[in-house]
């Protein structure tokens, strides 16, 4: 192979990598912490942010159940701060839940019972 077609070569790869990088969204995550649970939200950021994925922790499970594609986002709206995400089951391991927010309050309706967590919308 001669040196300028494996130049090109590079060159057309380092091109595609960097243009992959650039055009791929960051994600982040939010966090509901209370009463044991924990509510780790994957934030997927595409023309507008979405919910990607949830991880439901019960209180001592350090591991979490990844929830993909069986919640409902009623609401989400990152300026307003205002969120609503509903599990209505489907996986043996995770109680139905509701998870309210607004502002920086933040109600986990599981098993009965209602905790109220603050919630920082830090993305």
């Amino acid at each position: 192979m001669s040196p300028p077609l494996f130049f090109k070569r590079k060159l057309l790869w380092i091109t595609a990598i960097v243009t992959f990088c650039l055009a791929a969204h960051a994600t982040s995550s939010l966090s509901f912490d209370g009463g044991g649970y924990v509510v780790d939200l994957e934030i997927g950021d595409t023309d507008r942010p979405v919910v990607a994925s949830v991880t439901f922790h019960r209180p001592g499970d350090a591991q979490g159940v990844v929830l993909r594609g069986n919640f409902w986002v009623q609401a989400f709206d990152p300026r307003c701060q205002e969120l609503v995400l509903v599990y209505g089951g489907g996986d043996g391991r995770v109680e139905p839940f509701t998870l309210t927010v607004q502002g920086s309050r933040a109600s986990l309706a599981v098993a009965g019972r209602r905790i109220q967590a603050p919630f920082r919308w830090a993305m």
